[in-house]
């Protein structure tokens, strides 16, 4: 996966790893079109942040502990994210975390929000990075669920480690969310 100037189109992928445009998995389709009016991920051609989500080809629609969901994003941090001089702000690195950490467990469970997160910046991110996001959404129980995600450079350098609790929804709060949920 590769953000590219929107002119351009993706190369194609070398090597089939499993992973698919986030609109591919079926649960995706709705969390795809979530994405697009997102905070963070709803301005693919900005100067801000860029964001392109995947998951496996065949997602656990159930995460197990056997058998997590994983979900990633690759993600550009552009001039309009910076904080200090030459680097992303703090909060469009944790926003980036949280938001797909929030997606892989809406794919792996069903729709949540987040009620507990902690960020470890490792990094400063330079202005410029396209970074990988990696998650691993754990099992729930009926009303939460864990998760973890981390920003890592090309190079392999992680900028950024996240955990999170979140709350699932249920029917009562569901609705007021459009899409979401396996």
């Amino acid at each position: 996966m590769t953000l590219t100037p929107p002119d351009t189109p993706p190369a194609p992928a070398a090597v089939d790893d499993g992973w698919r445009p986030l609109d591919a998995h079926p649960v995706g389709r709705t969390i795809a079109a979530f994405a697009t009016r997102s905070f963070v991920a709803n301005d693919p051609h900005g100067d801000r942040l860029r964001i392109r989500y995947e998951a496996r080809a065949a997602a656990v629609p159930h995460a197990t502990a056997a058998q997590p969901a994983e979900l990633r994003a690759e993600v550009w941090f552009g001039p309009k994210a910076e904080g200090p001089p030459g680097h992303a702000h703090g909060g469009s690195v944790a926003a980036v975390l949280d938001e797909a950490m929030g997606l892989a467990v809406w794919l792996a469970h069903r729709a949540a929000v987040a009620a507990h997160i902690e960020v470890d910046f490792r990094n400063p991110v330079p202005l410029g990075l396209t970074g990988r996001v990696e998650t691993t959404a754990g099992p729930a129980d009926e009303r939460k669920s864990s998760v973890s995600a981390r920003l890592v450079g090309p190079d392999g350098t992680v900028y950024g480690e996240a955990t999170g609790i979140f709350v699932l929804l249920g029917e009562r709060h569901a609705g007021r969310f459009r899409g979401g949920g396996a």
